[in-house]
């Protein structure tokens, strides 16, 4: 049986290095879980969207579809929403297809002029102030309002765990109507800032 003391420095310095990635890789995968899945989970809840709440809902644009994105960057959700909504907004882009992003608070208006510079930016009133995010309300220039709710299923709202919007899209870019403006969702939803409570936005924990 060959001693380990035969083995060449060359061996224990690849071995080390290898303990050493695998405690890295440990750790990274630890705090990964501590820094936003646990969060993720504490805001794992349901979301009443009812369209007729939201002013911009009873408008209609000048595009044939708008899309209004509810954007929070303070919400932990949106960190994994945001790329879904980018590739979704370079695929459906088009002069019958407008992005809008509605933010909470004018501080968040130069973050979303570079995650989205094709789209329109504001800050959503009161009066367009969704239950929760991230969401979004697709409006038809010829149906109205078809479509509000969360942009997928799941804790973490990405296009792997499916894609409302996209789906909702495709549907009225063939002439086909789908309206849904009115849904109990649940998933990794954060209430809209400055709300007054959880009940009066419509999110039950």
């Amino acid at each position: 049986m060959r001693s380990t003391l035969s083995y060449s420095p060359r061996f224990w310095l690849s071995l080390a290095l290898v303990i050493i990635w695998m405690i890295a890789m440990g750790f990274a995968f630890w705090w990964f879980q501590l820094r936003w899945y646990q969060p993720l989970e504490d805001l794992t809840g349901d979301a009443l969207f009812d369209s007729t709440r939201l002013q911009a809902s009873q408008t209609r644009p000048d595009a044939a579809l708008e899309i209004v994105h509810f954007y929070d960057g303070n919400c932990p959700c949106t960190r994994f929403n945001t790329p879904h909504v980018q590739a979704l907004s370079q695929q459906y882009r088009s002069d019958d297809v407008r992005l809008r992003v509605l933010v909470p608070s004018a501080d968040q208006l130069d973050k979303v002029r570079q995650l989205f510079p094709h789209a329109e930016h504001a800050v959503a009133t009161p009066q367009n102030a969704p239950p929760a995010s991230p969401s979004a309300l697709v409006i038809s220039r010829e149906l109205g309002a078809q479509y509000l709710g969360p942009w997928s299923p799941g804790a973490v709202c990405n296009a792997r765990s499916g894609d409302y919007v996209a789906q909702v899209l495709d549907q009225l870019l063939t002439g086909k109507r789908h309206e849904q403006t009115f849904q109990l969702a649940r998933g990794c939803l954060c209430p809209w800032p400055n709300r007054l409570s959880l009940a009066q936005a419509g999110v039950f924990q």
